[in-house]
């Protein structure tokens, strides 16, 4: 594999439209120091509401320039873990915006004592802040003294530390041994595991890899184990000095997201998915004539003969196809993005794995994903982009304040763009072989990913902080019980758990993010839903949702749902998504046997 200097410039993103270099960086990283310090000085005090939106203006001004230095010193980090350069760089941004964010830590508080008439004035005079105010307001209980909330900014490095160690140790330190399949060496690592001999055609290969990964993993178990139960120990922490009753609660305060919801949504799967999941199981192991069902083998697709590698260019026309429902507008976003070099898409040494987007405030969108040529690559890219035309949209429609949408909607946009394009594809396949793969890669990629893989964390992330609140402390040993015990109820004797499917927890940065892991099911529940009005709605559908990918964070995720038609404030949403799953997955079997690859 490359190393990172020798990849095409072409295949990598363009970082210097934030910051033309390391000296303009550092320059406005003290500028935004000394804003902040102008900003705690001039609003110490507020007497008006005319002084209260100058603050709201100044905050946001601050946050934006804040957003973009995060996004150059940390999206330059996930590319290449070899490169100590981000890493300082990194470091650096990490210790200056702890200084910036004890400056402005003390404005939360305030506009919890100050004269209610002044704030409840300036919601009904700006109602795009209402919102904000709103969630500052009721969290005034948990909100602590000005002294111990700039401490608790100071130590953010401190409490961030684990995600940056968790990082370099697995991107970094983890090595993985080759495999040796009919005398010929493999060569193994992160990204050619998840991308190609995870769902490798020859069982062989496929298991072995699965061994040789998950013997790496198991190598470093001990000290990812004592960084995970340092991250949730620290949660603790905070969450008990602020005076909740449990982590969970603290996590889905940030979400604004009620605990009933949460637990509902983890239940009702939990409950209900499995046994559809049990089913494409099997029908795996009939195509494949597998010996046995291994959790080894779950990443396999269905070969039904179709099979087609794209140019990146070609997956760029597939694209813009399939989504011009969405505007024209939205199509010129589409086109920028790739010729604008928006997208990191080259594979080289040191990179992590999966994809994302991040859209730095007053800049384009930047998507790190690693381009394989193959087709399902197309739903990747159309994924990461519904982050970016979310927020392209959002940055370009509110202040940098109101952009801080939820957890629990963000994966909406995204998973919407995901589905409408395998809709599209699946529309204009040519054949049976061609239908049989789209429904596959419905299945096998986008909602066995985030209805499977990323809720199966959630169900074990849940237990884990259940046992913290009840003052346990965690160690690898725990953490591969609990994630065995979620497995085994979710797959029960239809998939054999092979040594190594407990280490599964090692492999997401998730749990370094908050309750990130349940909202890609809730997010796609809502995505699902917006797509079949996106593609069976009418032109006040698209209207409707163009209009709420302008909203960025002024509504409540649920009130954002909701003005995009979808009601997720009780399950009848997600029984139905589920229910959708349910009906490919018979589809598939059926086309499996009118194909006769069950022969």
């Amino acid at each position: 594999m490359k190393k990172r200097s020798e990849v095409d410039v072409k295949e990598t993103w363009k970082l210097e439209d934030i910051f033309e270099n390391d000296k303009a960086f550092y320059d406005e990283l003290e500028n935004t120091l000394k804003l902040s310090e102008d900003f705690k000085e001039e609003f110490k005090e507020i007497d008006s509401s005319e002084k209260l939106k100058r603050a709201l203006k100044s905050l946001s001004d601050i946050v934006a320039r804040l957003h973009r230095l995060g996004s150059f010193a940390g999206i330059s980090t996930e590319v290449d873990a070899n490169d100590p350069h981000p890493q300082k760089r990194y470091a650096k941004f990490g210790t200056i915006s702890s200084d910036i964010g004890s400056n402005l830590t003390f404005f939360d508080g305030l506009l919890t004592k100050i004269d209610e008439d002044i704030v409840n004035k300036t919601r009904k005079e700006n109602p795009d802040y209402d919102y904000y105010l709103k969630k500052i307001l009721d969290k005034k209980d948990h909100i602590l003294d000005d002294s111990a909330e700039e401490v608790l900014s100071k130590l953010a490095p401190t409490f961030d530390a684990p995600y940056g160690e968790y990082s370099s140790m697995r991107y970094g330190d983890i090595k993985v041994d080759p495999i040796e399949v009919d005398g010929k060496k493999i060569n193994l690592n992160h990204n050619n595991f998840e991308e190609y001999f995870e769902a490798d055609k020859n069982t062989e290969v496929r298991r072995k890899a699965f061994r040789n990964y998950h013997d790496a993993l198991r190598r470093y178990e001990r000290g990812n184990g004592a960084i995970y139960n340092t991250q949730v120990q620290n949660e603790k922490i905070v969450s008990k000095l602020r005076g909740f009753d449990s982590v969970i609660d603290m996590l889905l305060s940030y979400q604004d997201i009620p605990r009933e919801i949460y637990d509902n949504h983890i239940d009702t799967i939990m409950a209900k998915l499995p046994k559809y999941m049990r089913k494409y199981a099997n029908i795996i192991k009939k195509v494949y004539k597998l010996d046995e069902m291994t959790y080894a083998d779950l990443k396999l697709s269905i070969d039904s003969g179709f099979s087609k590698e794209i140019e990146i260019e070609e997956a760029r026309d597939y694209i813009i196809d399939g989504l011009k429902v969405l505007g024209d507008d939205y199509v010129e976003m589409l086109k920028r993005a790739f010729s604008e070099r928006w997208i990191d898409y080259a594979e080289n040494e040191g990179k992590r794995t999966g994809a994302f987007c991040d859209t730095p405030y007053g800049v384009h969108s930047y998507i790190m994903t690693t381009y394989n040529k193959d087709m399902s690559q197309v739903m990747t890219l159309a994924h990461e982009l519904g982050h970016a035309g979310h927020f392209e949209n959002a940055n370009k429609n509110q202040d940098a304040l109101n952009t801080n949408v939820s957890m629990y909607f963000v994966e909406s946009p995204s998973t919407a763009n995901e589905i409408t394009m395998e809709r599209y594809l699946l529309k204009n396949a040519k054949d049976d072989k061609q239908k049989l793969w789209v429904l596959d890669t419905m299945i096998s990629k986008t909602y066995y990913h985030n209805f499977v893989t990323h809720f199966l964390e959630a169900a074990f992330q849940r237990e884990v902080y259940e046992r913290v609140d009840k003052g346990e402390s965690l160690s690898s040993d725990d953490l591969n019980q609990i994630f065995r015990e979620k497995l085994e109820e979710f797959w029960g004797s239809d998939v054999k758990l092979v040594d190594g499917s407990e280490l599964t927890w090692m492999r997401q940065p998730h749990y370094y993010m908050g309750l990130y892991p349940y909202t890609y099911s809730a997010g796609l529940t809502i995505g699902t839903q917006v797509s079949e009005k996106l593609i069976h709605g009418d032109k006040e559908d698209i209207k409707r949702w163009r209009e709420v990918l302008n909203l960025g964070s002024t509504l409540s995720p649920m009130d954002l749902a909701k003005k995009a038609g979808v009601d997720m404030t009780n399950t009848k949403a997600l029984e139905d998504t589920i229910d959708f799953i349910g009906e490919i997955i018979d589809k598939i079997d059926e086309l499996c046997q009118k194909i006769g690859l069950y022969e």
